[in-house]
């Protein structure tokens, strides 16, 4: 059972959702701080673009996740 809500279906919350989107493809975008009310599909819309990200490697050990065919550092 597939129980992921799609990211379309996320309604009035625009901003915040330019705002993941621009984040996910903005090579200079370092990240986003989504804040708001509870029940404001903050989380909900977090997991929902990940779902249809592409999956990328990454060094294991690594918070920032790290290529891993960067030199070590």
């Amino acid at each position: 059972m597939d129980t992921s809500y799609p990211f379309a279906g996320i309604v009035d919350q625009e901003a915040m959702k330019r705002a993941l989107l621009v984040n996910a493809v903005g090579s200079e975008v370092n990240g986003v701080l989504l804040r708001g009310e509870r029940g404001t599909a903050k989380s909900t819309a977090v997991r929902a673009l990940a779902e249809v990200l592409p999956n990328i490697e990454a060094v294991a050990d690594c918070p920032y996740g790290c290529p891993p065919d960067s030199p070590a550092r």
